[in-house]
């Protein structure tokens, strides 16, 4: 099993930017921006906002993915230097502490630091958190990626330099029944204390949908767009403007998002985009037998997955979450052919 060592941040005192400045830029906007140099090292091939507007034609919901070019071979994709400072702010039961075994040794091979604040799920940040964060970040000595549970932060908004925003996400549906059923009764590794009231303890899934308890509400399961929607208020209740807030910061500001059910894939695609910090994770994918224990041991105890019915329900409910699931799918289906990344048991 992986054990990746935390570097754990505090952020009193972090205020690199002040104040007054930060405000002043949250009310100018991108007109205030303040572009902090950063050195680095080698070549990335990064999708930022000019090669975005390439890949993405706007015009009607739902179909932003219709004017895709070829960015891997660098025909029309932008080379830029290689900034070397990487988020991952993880979404919550989409493996990611299988991911960070990976990335830990990654960070031992390829010389770069993993930071972890040791801050649980706290997702939704105060304006005085998010400028501590945002300068914590700021301070942190490159190259490093920066893990926690967290919706999108825009670092430009602050006067900073926007770093690279990583994700990996997983099909809404089954990500929520794995998060149900681990806030009752944990995994292998991590034993839960129930929250919830006591009878409701042993309620399947199943059941919560069917009676409409409000655990299993639209607005409980409405959880992935927000990490991408941002901060705003808005983003927190599933609209049509979440939605297409998450598919725009996705199109201008992630540079890439995988999925936990081809992480293989994933990891190949992130060699090709971040060679400097990624290169060797589908050897150590490969020929790491831990990795398949770990994924055993993660796995949410009594889990009873939902009947067809339920999950037509769900769908339903979902509808925002299986959008945004579909419209990422597209380009990591895109982005996989164009690097000839055929299907493989992730």
């Amino acid at each position: 099993m992986f054990l990746y060592k935390h570097f754990l941040l505090s952020s009193v005192g972090l205020f690199a930017v002040p104040f007054a400045v930060t405000l002043f830029g949250l009310i100018a906007g991108s007109e205030a921006v303040v572009r902090i140099p950063v050195s680095g090292r080698g070549q990335e091939k990064r999708l930022d906002s000019y090669g975005w507007d390439k890949l993405f034609h706007r015009s009607n919901h739902g179909n932003y993915l219709s004017n895709i070019t070829n960015v891997v071979s660098g025909q029309q994709g932008k080379q830029l230097t290689f900034q070397s400072r990487v988020i991952f702010n993880k979404v919550g039961k989409c493996g990611s502490r299988v991911v960070l075994g990976i990335f830990d040794e990654l960070s031992r091979r390829n010389g770069f630091t993993l930071y972890d604040t040791g801050i649980g799920n706290e997702t939704h940040i105060p304006l005085k958190g998010q400028v501590e964060l945002v300068n914590m970040v700021s301070e942190l000595e490159a190259p490093f990626i920066f893990e926690r549970h967290f919706h999108y932060i825009d670092f430009e908004k602050f006067g900073a330099i926007q770093p690279i925003y990583i994700n990996i996400i997983r099909d809404p549906i089954s990500r929520f029944t794995s998060q149900y059923y681990y806030k009752r009764f944990g995994d292998e590794v991590i034993d839960k204390v129930y929250k919830g009231p006591e009878e409701y303890l042993n309620m399947t899934i199943n059941e919560c949908v069917l009676s409409n308890n409000k655990e299993c509400s639209s607005q409980k399961l409405f959880y992935i767009v927000p990490f991408f929607c941002g901060q705003d208020d808005r983003c927190r209740k599933p609209s049509d403007w979440a939605l297409e807030k998450a598919m725009a910061n996705f199109a201008d500001r992630f540079l890439f998002v995988g999925f936990i059910e081809e992480l293989r894939a994933t990891l190949q695609v992130l060699q090709e985009l971040l060679p400097a910090m990624f290169k060797g994770a589908v050897q150590i994918y490969d020929q790491t037998a831990a990795i398949d224990t770990m994924k055993q041991q993660t796995t949410s105890r009594n889990k009873i997955p939902p009947t067809q019915e339920v999950k037509k329900i769900m769908r339903q409910r979902m509808r925002e979450e299986y959008e945004f699931y579909a419209f990422v799918r597209k380009y990591f289906s895109r982005i996989k052919s164009q690097l000839g990344i055929s299907p493989k048991k992730s």
